[in-house]
């Protein structure tokens, strides 16, 4: 399996965008949120799409298996781990919805019965992704030796994502639109796709290493996370996908951006980008209601001078100490849980 640095750097500013979504008020600003869980997609349907474009002498049955079972072993530890505990502490939304997570359909529930914003909400994308690694190699797999159908199945997903997400033309579907596999893998393809031209050579070097392009992708980047536009989700999708290529196969043309995305701390952050999303939410929630509420609402403010406003502005001290607690502890999960448990992939399903 290729390795790319700058991915693991991307997944660093993916899970930032997240952390700052849900501990600080950025989200009246820009659509923070969103943006990097869609580049978590654009790069998940990347990366694994140019695993399984791979040629190889196996079976169509030995190729999913294995698939599945790496799969498996990287994501399913800690995320059953987490539902466990949240189950045994008695987290209302797990325990009433708990066959749901348990079969990675949340994403389904959370519109279906109106659920309230709560601390595993976010559960939504990996269920999404989930349903998608199912059924996508299964798609790749038959038909990555049959000439263009390939491209002809990615094209059909994404323009039929993007157009349900925009035109909002199928009623049925709406309120399942934001969080619905038929809708959001139109991200997941975008990297696919974007795994299938590089694997046959398909690549615009020339678009690719254009500073002015760059330039121009990031500003209708900003103007797009800073607006309302209803064609939103297809520019996102369209700058994640410029971003992820970018950073899989050439270099920025803007230095800062280069060399952030290469800086060793950042990049080891991103590999533990997936911890941290499922844990930051529900560490936030009882580290909030046990610990940092009561003392916080215990300091006199009005003794404080300027400083009184700080009473209303809590996310100040949230926002850095929160993500670091979830980088500490997705840095334990991974080297006592997860670390023990990759070692399995090839030993099982090499």
């Amino acid at each position: 399996m290729s390795y790319y640095k700058k991915i693991d750097g991307l997944r660093f500013i993916a899970i930032l965008l997240v952390l700052l979504e849900h501990f600080t008020p950025i989200s009246s600003l820009i659509s923070a949120g969103y943006f990097g869980v869609d580049l978590f997609f654009v790069m998940s349907g990347f990366l694994i799409t140019g695993i399984l474009l791979k040629p190889n002498d196996n079976s169509f049955g030995s190729n999913y298996f294995k698939f599945l079972g790496r799969r498996t072993l990287r994501i399913f530890p800690i995320y059953y781990l987490t539902i466990l505990v949240l189950w045994l502490v008695g987290h209302p939304v797990v325990v009433e919805y708990l066959g749901w997570f348990l079969t990675y359909s949340y994403n389904y529930a959370w519109p279906l019965y109106g659920i309230a914003n709560n601390s595993v909400n976010h559960f939504w994308s990996l269920a999404v992704e989930e349903q998608f690694y199912l059924f996508w190699p299964i798609v790749v797999i038959l038909l990555r030796n049959k000439g263009n159908y390939l491209f002809v199945v990615m094209m059909v997903i994404i323009v039929f994502g993007y157009s349900q997400m925009v035109f909002k033309s199928i009623e049925v579907m709406n309120i399942y639109n934001l969080v619905g596999l038929p809708t959001r893998m139109a991200s997941l393809v975008l990297g696919s796709l974007g795994a299938l031209m590089a694997t046959r050579g398909l690549l615009p070097d020339r678009f690719f290493n254009n500073s002015k392009v760059e330039f121009f992708v990031f500003v209708v980047l900003v103007i797009a996370l800073a607006t309302d536009l209803s064609v939103k989700p297809l520019v996102l999708g369209l700058c994640s996908f410029y971003i992820v290529l970018k950073a899989a196969y050439y270099k920025f043309s803007i230095a800062p951006i280069e060399n952030f995305l290469n800086r060793t701390s950042i990049v080891k952050i991103g590999t533990l980008a997936y911890g941290i999303y499922i844990f930051h939410m529900p560490m936030e929630e009882y580290l909030t209601r046990y610990l940092f509420d009561p003392i916080w609402m215990s300091i006199d403010f009005s003794s404080l001078g300027v400083l009184e406003k700080l009473r209303w502005q809590s996310w100040i001290i949230k926002f850095p100490v929160y993500s670091v607690l979830s980088v500490m502890l997705a840095y334990l999960s991974f080297e006592r849980i997860e670390k023990p448990i990759l070692k399995l992939k090839d030993k099982y399903f090499k």
